[in-house]
């Protein structure tokens, strides 16, 4: 009888997290083209900003990084999606594609249709990669509560943050938030730092549906 109630106080301390599970596609698909406001112009359809900080929806670049990404924007064959290589972090998250999540009590895996990409999140404390570069970094999950906390580092610098040519450069580092706001949509949220970039962080939401 001992065992049985203790097991019973085990089982209703563990802590319960959602589950995200399922098939996952960004809300809001103008992010994929632009992260910032834009109007409609050939193969790029309108959208708003789903830049949330700093206010007013633009990216916060450093004097003379604006035109890099306008250069990048010029010279559209550059995309790193358009050569099959992966999308990277954040820009994963929201492409025009679905997604697909699983997760058990050690890992989050995320499942991207485009290139086939992989994302593997441990969940259990371990430390990260050292000395390691990828196009979607090395993720380290946590959990506060009903989120699912991501860190991500050693991503490679390579990645655009959309089809317009926006970048996070060499060096950046993501923090990333999950949440289900209903049992049908998952509320996506990074902020992302690279001083060597951007004159201060700034965050991106968008609905998963």
């Amino acid at each position: 009888i001992v065992f049985v109630c203790t097991s019973l106080s085990w089982a209703q301390a563990k802590p319960a997290h959602p589950d995200f599970s399922g098939i996952w596609m960004a809300g809001t698909l103008s992010a994929a083209f632009n992260v910032e406001e834009h109007g409609a112009s050939y193969g790029t359809p309108a959208g708003p900003s789903v830049i949330i900080d700093p206010p007013g929806g633009k990216l916060p670049y450093l004097p003379g990084m604006r035109e890099r990404a306008l250069d990048n924007d010029a010279h559209r064959e550059r995309d790193p999606v358009g050569q099959c290589h992966m999308h990277g972090v954040p820009r994963v998250m929201f492409p025009p594609f679905p997604l697909e999540i699983a997760h058990d009590g050690e890992y989050v895996i995320i499942l991207a249709e485009t290139e086939h990409g992989v994302r593997i999140i441990p969940t259990d404390g371990r430390p990260f990669l050292q000395n390691y570069s990828s196009w979607n970094g090395d993720s380290r999950g946590h959990w506060e509560g009903d989120t699912l906390v991501v860190e991500v580092r050693g991503l490679n610098g390579k990645g655009w943050l959309d089809q317009a040519g926006n970048f996070v450069g060499e060096g950046a580092s993501v923090k990333e938030r999950f949440r289900l706001t209903d049992k049908d949509t998952l509320e996506y949220q990074a902020t992302v730092e690279n001083p060597k970039v951007f004159s201060r962080p700034f965050t991106v939401r968008v609905p998963l549906r």
